[in-house]
């Protein structure tokens, strides 16, 4: 998926393991583009390209960044320095990407073992259902923002 897409699932899976806070937004959206450091040419691997590079030349695209292993990594690591609620969203907006990458193509969820989990698509069928998410997505955050100020659409 897109990092857009990425942002916006991740927004909506911080949002939800937070219990509807606006902060856990913010962290998921961050997260939800953080497994995309190990590809170099994507927009978030081109700005750490420092990172990206090293992590791409070990272990490839969609393998350990796009693990449960990963997401299991980071809240280990940051839990020891914020607030629970912050390692809940950035584990929320991993687990976000990672799902839908699933929808568009496999990953290695079970890193290190070399099995891919995910659905095989054309890529002609790539970007329909990358926007079909993206606007599903946006047209949930519309009506919880709608919800929360009491309007009716």
């Amino acid at each position: 998926m897109e990092w857009s897409t990425h942002a916006i699932s991740g927004m909506v899976a911080g949002y939800t393991v937070t219990g509807g806070d606006w902060k856990g937004a913010a962290v998921g959206a961050v997260a939800g583009v953080i497994p995309d450091l190990d590809e170099p040419k994507s927009k978030f691997g081109k700005l750490f390209f420092f990172v990206s590079l090293p992590i791409h030349s070990l272990f490839g695209h969609r393998t350990f960044t796009h693990s449960l292993l990963f997401a299991l990594v980071v809240g280990i690591l940051v839990y020891p320095f914020v607030e629970l609620w912050v390692t809940y969203a950035c584990i929320g907006g991993i687990l976000a990407h990672i799902i839908g990458d699933m929808l568009t193509g496999k990953v290695k969820l079970f890193y290190p073992s070399s099995k891919s989990v995910g659905i095989s698509i054309p890529s002609l069928s790539f970007t329909l259902i990358d926007r079909i998410t993206r606007l599903s997505l946006i047209i949930y955050v519309c009506w919880v923002i709608a919800a929360k100020l009491n309007m009716k659409l």
